[in-house]
């Protein structure tokens, strides 16, 4: 019964009761007098209200005795879970967790917390926090540190986040951010910490930081060289037309050579640009890295220093790497000689391949494309190092350690440029005193690539064919103007797309278009070339740029596979393209790709294959 129900029915017993023994005395003595038997029955009355009141207090007394053994029975299950849960949210979290006191001694130590730092939770449990995770060094002032820390904790209700170092059982730093929060137990702090590894994090954003720099140094660099081999283009060229003329005059004849010579040599710096712009078109093609160490080696035996040991270390079934093969030689060829300006009083120099395969926080570190497998070339040397302050700055353009006129500043950001082009990856390690090793990663070949066919033994040949001259430079223009017109050619100038359109739309005949890829304007070279290969899918169509990477390589359909003229070039580099273009071509079938309005070799084609089709069916079957 509820106490409210059992304190009713006590208060209406008594009135009865009360009630009855008064009745009783006054119908024995009459109703006007107030004598003992009323006495008596008042104090019977109060007799039975104490007896009540006791079985009351008794009953009420059990009541709260339950309820309280139900309710510490409830608090007890409720921090038994709590506890558990806790435990549960402790040992099922990402981060470690790690509990000390306000002296540093560790109190609780996850599973989390025996990954991240060796130690196992029995070792942990008892110990100085300070001794366990920083470096002996470092210990003094941590503690300072940590003795502040817990007003400071105290004073911030919602805890402190803070980063640190911090020191794995076998020696290996970690970077990590901790979040502390602090716990009074009576007069005793407890510190509660979360713990999290962000050293692949970290990593990651000063990798994403140096690839942002480098692509607005390699933006830079490559607008200065696209310019820079248009004027070439112009003094390469012009340079033939004057040396062709003074050839009978030795003293202008060997001026005119010495320009010639300066302008190959400005050619070569702006290679060396686009190619830390990425911005140069490679040709990649299968390659044995191997093969190619071992011919490298040879080079270097019979050129380095005797007291430069050469080692290879290559992995027989090292797989084929996609890459294009001459830039791939310059760069390790590049990181071959910084090597042996490192070992001047000899030294070792190591090359080793090695397949490796990479998922995504792997390729993430060393800057590579994609998770997958790649082909790996180590170059390890034992010369001085590279001090750590200047490690990071050592693929910048024209940074350089090498006193002034002995080296550009641009080999190692020509390879950085061409392996991330390649899709792969590239990381130093050095240390002063110890040496310096240079690891490159590049994709695995997947397929073998067809090389392109080269017209190098092939004499100046002109035409007579017409060509739509499209380039925006009015230098560069007139230039190629006058080297087509020399070689028999008609030529229609365009100083742009839109002028190109024009002329397309008038009717004007013509056999090629001539165009430069990067134009200002609204439309591009490609995106001209991709709309006129629509109206006239027989046109030949050669591309040429001072860089064309980029937009070469998103063209479209109809223009894959046009031949790129790189600037700047020679008057028989032009020539040869443009019969590469307009001579007939072959097919990877072998078939003739017709020229243009012409659909003979169309026809003998399908001649051909139906003579095949026909003498098959007549061949009796085994």
């Amino acid at each position: 019964m509820k106490l409210r129900g059992l304190l009713t029915l006590a208060m209406v017993t008594q009135a009865i009761v009360t009630a009855v023994a008064l009745f009783a005395s006054y119908a024995l003595t009459g109703p006007r007098e107030f004598g003992i038997l009323q006495l008596v029955a008042l104090l019977a009355s109060a007799a039975i209200a104490v007896l009540l009141v006791g079985l009351c207090t008794g009953a009420i007394e059990r009541s709260e005795h339950a309820r309280a053994v139900v309710h510490s029975a409830e608090l007890a299950r409720a921090r038994s879970d709590s506890a558990q849960m806790t435990q549960a949210v402790i040992k099922t979290a990402l981060d470690a967790f790690i509990q000390i006191d306000d002296s540093g001694t560790v109190l609780e130590w996850s599973f989390q917390a025996e990954a991240l730092t060796g130690w196992t939770r029995q070792e942990a449990l008892g110990s100085d926090v300070v001794d366990l995770i920083v470096a002996k060094p470092l210990r003094a002032a941590f503690k300072q540190r940590m003795a502040r820390l817990v007003p400071e904790l105290s004073d911030t209700p919602s805890g402190l986040r803070f980063e640190l170092t911090l020191i794995h059982r076998n020696g290996d730093r970690i970077l990590a951010e901790a979040s502390s929060t602090v716990l009074r137990l009576g007069g005793r702090a407890v510190v509660n910490t979360f713990v999290r590894d962000i050293t692949q994090k970290r990593a990651a954003e000063e990798q994403l930081v140096q690839s942002q720099k480098m692509e607005a140094v390699g933006q830079l660099t490559g607008g200065i060289a696209h310019e820079f081999n248009n004027m070439l283009t112009v003094i390469t060229g012009t340079i033939e037309i004057l040396a062709d003329a003074v050839k009978d005059n030795p003293p202008l004849a060997t001026i005119t050579k010495l320009i010639s010579e300066a302008a190959d040599r400005g050619a070569a710096l702006t290679s060396s640009l686009l190619s830390f712009a990425r911005k140069q078109a490679l040709q990649p093609a299968d390659i044995d890295v191997n093969e190619l160490l071992e011919e490298l080696a040879k080079l270097l035996l019979a050129t380095f220093d005797k007291k430069i040991e050469i080692v290879t270390r290559l992995d027989r079934n090292v797989w084929l790497a996609f890459a294009d093969r001459g830039q791939l030689s310059s760069a390790l060829l590049n990181l071959a000689i910084n090597a042996r300006d490192a070992m001047l009083d000899g030294g070792r120099l190591t090359l080793t391949t090695r397949n490796v395969v990479f998922g995504v926080r792997e390729a993430v570190a060393v800057g590579a494309g994609y998770a997958g497998d790649y082909v790996e070339i180590e170059i390890a040397d034992t010369g001085t190092g590279i001090p750590q302050a200047i490690l990071e700055r050592i693929f910048d353009p024209f940074f350089s350690t090498k006193e002034v006129g002995k080296g550009t500043g641009l080999g190692l950001s020509m390879v950085f440029g061409f392996v991330k082009q390649s899709g792969g990856g590239i990381k130093v390690a050095s240390e002063e005193g110890r040496g310096t090793v240079f690891t490159i990663y590049l994709p695995k070949a997947e397929a073998s690539a067809l090389r392109p066919t080269g017209y190098d033994d092939r004499k100046i040949v002109g035409g007579k064919e017409t060509v739509l001259c499209v380039e925006d430079d009015r230098d560069v223009r007139h230039y190629v103007t006058v080297q087509l017109e020399s070689l028999g050619y008609t030529v229609i100038p365009a100083a742009n797309a839109t002028e190109a359109l024009a002329i397309a739309a008038e009717g004007k005949p013509f056999d090629l278009l001539f165009t430069d890829i990067v134009m200002a304007g609204g439309m591009n070279g490609r995106e001209l070339a991709e709309q006129m290969a629509a109206a006239r899918p027989s046109l030949r169509i050669l591309f040429t740029s001072g860089y064309a990477y980029d937009s070469l390589h998103t063209q479209g359909r109809a223009t894959m596979g046009a031949p790129l003229l790189r600037k700047p070039y020679r008057k028989a580099e032009l020539a040869r393209m443009l019969r590469r273009c307009l001579d007939t071509a072959v097919d990877s079938a072998g078939d003739a790709i017709p020229t243009p309005y012409s659909v003979q070799a169309d026809v003998e084609a399908f001649l051909r294959k139906q003579a095949a089709e026909d003498g098959g069916a007549r061949r009796p079957r085994k």
